[in-house]
């Protein structure tokens, strides 16, 4: 849902029946309490276009494509999460998860030579997250550390192709906003129905452990 709209059709009804108002921001109270108590965030967040991959913002429903001068994606799985867990002064929040298929376009299959050996069409997972330190001293942790799907592939951090800088150093306060992208060399995206991603450890300065990761299940 869009938020200027949303704001433009509030407004309207409140002028049209200002009695209702007191209604709606009830009914808004007891969604939010909620999600809230089942882990969720149904926050409206705002993700990049990646210059590595076509711009797959719109696409939410299987099969649909998108073309742009990156190449040419087809969704074939798409998981709304929004599940938020806190580990140590660390909170993490999943906000979407998509695979896709995808056909670079001829500039970029040299990019991807490192990545896979089939550098002209494969699937990749693409992960929307948001990690914020919670605390007063600067943290470290790899929000997304490892994906592993249900037919048993496993990717981890140094797969990234998106390259946001997610992992690392947070200081006090400082909450990122991003995506990671891993490339599917042994899974079939028709046929996964699921997929565990996994944080790192959380480190202090020193790079000592000062929380467990987290761990979030992903079903399709």
């Amino acid at each position: 849902m869009r938020l200027k709209p949303w704001i433009a059709l509030t407004l309207t009804a409140a002028l049209l029946a200002g009695c209702t108002a007191n209604s709606s921001n009830n009914s808004a109270s007891e969604v939010h309490a909620e999600t809230q108590a089942n882990g969720k965030s149904t926050e409206i967040l705002s993700f990049k276009d990646s210059p590595q991959a076509p711009d797959d913002r719109e696409l939410t429903i299987k099969d649909s494509q998108f073309k742009d001068e990156d190449g040419s994606i087809t969704l074939k799985q798409f998981a709304q999460v929004h599940e938020k867990k806190q580990t140590g002064n660390i909170s993490m929040t999943i906000s979407d998860v998509k695979v896709m298929q995808y056909k670079p376009s001829p500039d970029l299959i040299d990019f991807f030579h490192g990545f896979t050996h089939e550098e002209t069409e494969f699937p990749y997972v693409r992960v929307n997250v948001v990690v914020k330190n919670n605390g007063d001293k600067p943290m470290h942790i790899a929000p997304v550390s490892e994906i592993t799907t249900n037919q048993g592939e496993t990717v981890t951090w140094e797969d990234d192709f998106y390259l946001e800088k997610l992992n690392g150093e947070l200081k006090p306060g400082e909450e990122k906003v991003g995506s990671l992208g891993f490339i599917l060399d042994e899974t079939d995206p028709e046929a996964l129905e699921s997929l565990t991603i996994s944080s790192s450890e959380v480190l202090d300065g020193k790079k000592d452990k000062m929380a467990d990761g987290v761990e979030f299940e992903v079903r399709f």
